[in-house]
C-alpha cells in the first residue's frame, strides 16, 4: 500500500509543478515579447530545455528511489543428490583455499581429490567388516569367486585393508570390493576398519550370531550417518534351519530402521559342502546396485566431501582463533601502557581500551566480515554499556586489586591499576566480539549481555587471573 500511494502524491506534486511553470513561462514570455518577441522566444525557450532536463534527472532519480529492489538471486538448490555432491565439492575447494597450514591444506586437497575422482568415475565401492573370524575374507573369497587371501579361525587374519575389482552381471562400471580389518581388534586395526566402512557405497556389515552390544553400537552409528548397509548373517551351515530363522527375525528387530530384505543370510565358507552359500546376497546387491548404483555414490561422495568439509571448516576456524587472539593480545596491552603511563578515569579507560573501535574492525576482518569504522564504534559503545551495566568494571577492579598488590608494594600497584584493569576489560571484550563473528554477527539468544557475562566468568577464576597479572607485571610494568 505505501508504494502506490507516494506514487501518487508524485504525480500529483509533479503535475502542480507543470502548472505552476506553465503559468510562470507564460507571465515571462508576455513580459519579455513587450521588449522584443526574438528575445522573448529564444529565452523562453532556453528555459523550457532546462526545464525539461531538470525534471527529466528528478524523474531518473524517483524511479531508482521508487523502484523495487533487486534483490541477488539466491543460487538453486540441488535437486538432486548428484546436484548436491556436486555443488558440496565446489564449496569445498573454496573452503580448502582459506587455509594457511600448507601441510594440513595438502593434506586435505589429496583426500579431496581421491573423492573428487571416485565422483567422475562413478565407481561403486563395497566393503565388508564386521568383527574378528566371522567370516569377512571367506565371503570376499566367495564374491570373488576365487581364493583372495589367507582364511582362518585365527582372530584378526586379515590385518589390513584388502582391495579387488570384481565383476558383477547386470552391473555396468567398476566396482571396488574391500575387505576390511576386524572391527574391535586392538591395535590401529579397529580404526582402520572403522574409517574404511564410512567410506563404502554399501556396506556388508557381517556377523555369525546376533549382535552383541559393541557390533550394536557401531552398526548403529553408521545407520545414523545414513551409510546404506546389508546386514549378512554368516555360517548358518552351523545352525539348524529354524535357528536360522530365529537369527534372522531376531537381526530384523534390533536394526528396524533396515528393510527386512537387507538382512541376508549366507554361509561364505561351509564346512559341509564344497561351494560357498551367497546367492541370496549377490542378488540384494544386485537389485540395489540396479535400483539405487548412482545414489549411492552420490550420497557417499556427499558424506566424504562433508566430513572434509567439517575438517576445513575446524582448521579455519582454529588459524582465525589463532589471529584473532593475537589482535586481542595487541590491543589489550596497548591500551594498558597508555593508561599505566597516564592514568585515567574509569570510563574514560573502558572507553579507551576495552572498547578499541579499531579491534572491532580488525577482528571482523579475520572473520571475512567488513565492518565500517562508524559500526565499529557503535558496537565498541553498546559493549562497554553493557559491562558497566554488568558491574564488570568495579569487578575488575576489585579482582585485579589483590592479585597485584600480593604481586608489587601497593603504590606501584596502584599506578599499575588502570592499565592492567583496561587490558584485562579489553581481553573480555575481545573474547566477546569474537563470539558475535564467529555466529555471523548475532549475539545469540541471550544477547550481548549474556555472551559478555560468559566471558567475565570465564576469564574471573584464580588461576587465569594469576597468569594474567604475570603477563601484565611483564608487558605493562616494564
Amino acid at each position: 500500500m505505501k508504494r502506490p500511494l507516494i506514487i501518487a502524491v508524485a504525480v500529483l506534486v509533479v503535475l502542480g509543478l507543470l502548472l505552476w511553470l506553465t503559468s510562470t513561462l507564460g507571465t515571462l514570455y508576455a513580459g519579455l515579447s513587450n521588449l522584443n518577441p526574438w528575445v522573448a522566444q529564444a529565452i523562453t525557450t532556453l528555459v523550457v530545455v532546462l526545464m525539461v532536463m531538470a525534471l527529466g534527472v528528478v524523474a531518473y532519480y524517483s524511479w531508482l528511489f521508487l523502484r523495487p529492489r533487486r534483490r541477488t538471486a539466491a543460487p538453486p538448490l540441488p535437486k538432486t543428490t548428484n546436484e548436491a555432491a556436486v555443488t558440496h565439492l565446489q564449496s569445498l575447494d573454496q573452503q580448502l583455499s582459506q587455509i594457511e597450514d600448507e601441510v594440513a591444506r595438502q593434506a586435505l586437497v589429496e583426500r579431496a581429490k581421491t573423492v573428487t575422482h571416485a565422483f567422475e568415475q562413478q565407481r561403486l565401492h563395497l566393503v565388508i567388516v564386521g568383527s574378528g573370524s566371522v567370516g569377512k575374507t571367506s565371503l570376499a573369497n566367495a564374491l570373488m569367486g576365487e581364493m583372495a587371501g589367507e582364511t582362518a579361525v585365527t582372530k584378526g587374519t586379515t590385518t589390513e585393508q584388502q582391495d579387488y575389482r570384481v565383476a558383477i552381471p547386470a552391473i555396468d562400471g567398476e566396482i571396488i570390493l574391500s575387505d576390511s580389518p576386524g572391527l574391535l581388534d586392538v591395535g590401529a586395526a579397529d580404526q582402520i576398519s572403522r574409517e574404511l566402512a564410512t567410506q563404502a557405497d554399501l556396506l556388508l556389515y557381517v556377523v555369525d550370531n546376533d549382535l552383541h552390544r559393541a557390533q550394536y553400537e557401531i552398526l548403529m552409528q553408521l545407520l545414523a550417518v545414513g551409510k546404506r548397509t546389508l546386514v549378512v548373517l554368516n555360517k548358518t551351515d552351523l545352525y539348524a534351519d529354524d535357528e536360522v530363522q530365529m537369527l534372522l527375525e531376531r537381526l530384523g528387530q534390533r536394526v528396524g530402521q533396515l528393510d527386512s530384505r537387507d538382512v541376508v543370510a549366507i554361509s561364505a565358507h561351509p564346512n559341509d559342502a564344497p561351494n560357498p552359500y551367497i546367492q541370496p546376497l549377490i542378488d540384494r546387491i544386485i537389485a540395489i546396485l540396479r535400483a539405487e548404483g548412482r545414489d549411492l555414490i552420490a550420497n557417499n561422495i556427499l558424506l566424504q566431501s562433508q566430513r572434509l568439509s567439517l575438517e576445513a571448516r575446524q582448521l579455519i576456524a582454529q588459524q582465525r582463533q589463532q589471529r584473532a587472539d593475537t589482535i586481542i593480545d595487541r590491543y589489550q596491552w596497548i591500551g594498558a601502557g597508555v593508561l599505566a603511563a597516564t592514568p585515567l578515569p574509569v570510563v574514560d579507560m573502558l572507553a579507551t581500551a576495552a572498547i578499541n573501535t579499531q579491534m572491532v574492525v580488525e577482528l571482523g576482518q579475520v572473520y571475512g566480515i567488513a565492518v565500517s569504522i562508524e559500526d565499529a564504534r557503535t558496537l565498541a559503545i553498546s559493549l562497554a554499556k553493557t559491562m558497566g551495566s554488568l558491574g564488570l568494571v568495579k569487578g575488575a577492579l576489585k579482582l585485579l586489586t589483590v592479585g597485584l598488590q600480593a604481586n608489587l608494594a601497593t603504590a606501584v600497584a596502584g599506578k599499575l591499576l588502570q592499565g592492567v584493569s583496561a587490558a584485562y576489560l579489553t581481553r573480555i571484550a575481545g573474547k566477546s566480539f569474537v563470539d558475535y563473528f564467529e555466529n555471523q554477527q548475532d549475539w545469540g539468544d541471550g544477547g550481548m549481555q549474556a555472551v559478555v557475562e560468559k566471558h567475565y566468568q570465564l576469564n574471573r577464576r584464580d588461576q587465569i587471573v594469576q597468569q594474567f597479572i604475570q603477563r601484565a607485571l611483564v608487558s605493562v610494568g616494564r
